[in-house]
């Protein structure tokens, strides 16, 4: 990444074409708005990965069961992100840390309604739709704002940016939160105690991300990240 930064902005001091302009990155509040969408889609690919290993390899689920249980908390994701915005004004600028609250204590309740080792009836769904709205609320606001602060024709530049960010965390997410999961299990996933015991220690990781994330989005000023 140090290198292909140096390199794109050497190419622009040129007078080239740099794929992504250096002035995109340097745009007030594009730094830690990067970092704030990589820490909630990294806390978002995480949670579903090691949910996805317990109810299938812990519970017994069948794929099909499987993916219909994450149905909650893709509509709350969808349902959210297409409508944060006829929230009043005044509650538009807290939304992004509101959202990363209530997502670390969805994390904490589902793991808690999962613990036991049963399927978690009905606390389940309330934990997967809070998870799906919260992150949501973590997410699209700050999307949508990072974009309409850069120039018109640096829009392309910073929605690939921004893009990218996203699907670096849901990378990272996946192989850091999956690690803690599979390494909590010892590598296998036996019995559904212990596929349980699993994800708790995963969901509590997961709450301390999404708590990180609260204060990234309350940070104003961080050195030059502003």
């Amino acid at each position: 990444m140090a290198l292909f930064a140096a390199y794109e902005t050497g190419l622009a001091r040129r007078g080239g074409a740099p794929l992504i302009s250096p002035r995109v990155v340097r745009a007030p509040g594009m730094p830690l708005a990067v970092i704030r969408i990589a820490l909630g889609m990294a806390a978002n690919g995480g949670f579903l990965f090691a949910m996805t290993l317990h109810v299938q390899g812990g519970l017994g689920y069948s794929p099909r069961r499987a993916g219909l249980t994450f149905v909650p908390t893709a509509v709350a994701f969808g349902v959210v992100g297409l409508n944060w915005q006829r929230l009043p004004g005044r509650w538009q600028a807290v939304v992004v840390p509101g959202g990363f609250l209530p997502a670390a204590a969805s994390f904490a309740g589902t793991g808690l309604a999962l613990r036991d080792g049963t399927d978690g009836g009905p606390w389940l769904l309330v934990g997967l739709t809070g998870s799906g709205a919260g992150l949501s609320f973590a997410y699209s606001p700050l999307l949508t704002r990072m974009l309409a602060t850069v120039r018109q024709q640096d829009a392309a530049n910073a929605g690939g940016v921004l893009v990218t960010a996203a699907q670096l965390g849901l990378l990272i997410g996946v192989a850091v939160f999956g690690a803690v999961f599979l390494g909590a299990a010892d590598g296998t996933v036996p019995s559904a105690g212990n596929s349980a015991d699993a994800l708790w220690v995963t969901c509590v990781a997961l709450v301390g991300a999404a708590l990180c994330g609260v204060l990234m989005s309350l940070v104003r000023r961080v050195g030059n990240l502003r």
